[in-house]
């Protein structure tokens, strides 16, 4: 399985969900996107969540192990 990675600094704004739009564009069939975000932003991800789930993306959160990250993983349903 291909993992496609990416990094939003903090904090998010509109700008990170319109690079998450341009992203999933390019994910393919059984593909994986890895959104990395400050620990911070998680209340922030609903936009990003719901462009997910609108384009048909199956995805689920986790932290990193530092307590600094939070990851959104995501593929094609």
């Amino acid at each position: 399985m291909i993992q496609r990675r990416m990094t939003l600094e903090h904090p998010i704004g509109l700008h990170d969900v319109r690079r998450v739009i341009e992203n999933i564009k390019n994910i393919g069939e059984g593909e994986e996107l890895v959104i990395q975000m400050s620990n911070l932003d998680s209340f922030r991800a609903e936009g990003i969540f719901s462009i997910l789930d609108k384009e048909n993306y199956q995805w689920t959160t986790k932290g990193g192990h530092d307590g600094i990250d939070y990851y959104i993983v995501a593929r094609r349903r």
